[in-house]
């Protein structure tokens, strides 16, 4: 049998030669993926980026946000701080593993540990949803974070190729997220009851915070 993978590390570290130096302690973003220098890297020179471990990073300590043990934590590389409030394309950094306080310069991240953010969320452009909101084609793809309580995501009518993300942006208990079909279709999936215009909803009770729907239309049956 041909060996189709190789071990070469132990894939705690990553080589990196940056086309302008790094400071030590700088973050750095390859994709979705997220580095941390450990030391300085100058231009041209090939270094070594942490890709996993638990390392404090810097967030606002003005304004917050409180950040708590256990909740995903994002790098807003615009203002070079973390966060656990995720709005838009915010790439995921780790999960908290020390709680901060919202006047805390500091939070501790366990890096890209992948336990934060369910798979089927990470990876894509995110948009922040504050208000009642029908889907087009324009969302394909994106996960739709509803992050204030009891709004309605509407969607169009079914075409072959679509594909929708909701997710509940808020804290445990504390957002009722409506998906509504449009009205000619039906969501269906284990458990469901597949009853045209019928919609789901994410139970503001027992809501967890990046609860999601993945929904997908199903491309027509090819029979003989």
């Amino acid at each position: 049998m041909t060996m189709l993978a190789y071990p070469v590390a132990r894939g705690d570290s990553i080589d990196y030669t940056p086309a302008a130096a790094v400071a030590a302690g700088a973050i750095v973003l390859l994709g979705w993926l997220i580095g941390v220098a450990t030391s300085a890297i100058a231009a041209s020179v090939q270094g070594a980026l942490a890709v996993s471990g638990i390392f404090e990073v810097a967030k606002d300590g003005t304004s917050g946000p409180a950040i708590a043990v256990g909740d995903p934590v994002f790098w807003d590389a615009a203002n070079s701080v973390a966060t656990n409030v995720q709005t838009r394309n915010l790439p995921y950094l780790g999960t908290c593993v020390a709680a901060a306080g919202a006047s805390d310069a500091l939070v501790r991240v366990r890096l890209n540990d992948g336990t934060g953010v369910p798979a089927a969320l990470q990876g894509r452009l995110w948009e922040e949803v504050t208000a009642n909101k029908t889907l087009d084609i324009e969302d394909v793809g994106k996960v739709m974070l509803v992050t204030v309580d009891a709004k309605v995501i509407t969607m169009p009518a079914v075409a072959v190729g679509l594909r929708y993300i909701v997710a509940n942006g808020g804290a445990d208990g504390a957002v009722l997220v409506t998906v509504s079909p449009d009205a000619a279709d039906k969501i269906m999936g284990a458990d469901l009851a597949g009853a045209n215009d019928k919609d789901r909803l994410n139970t503001k009770a027992t809501a967890k915070r990046l609860d999601y729907i993945d929904l997908a239309t199903a491309a027509p049956t090819v029979g003989w």
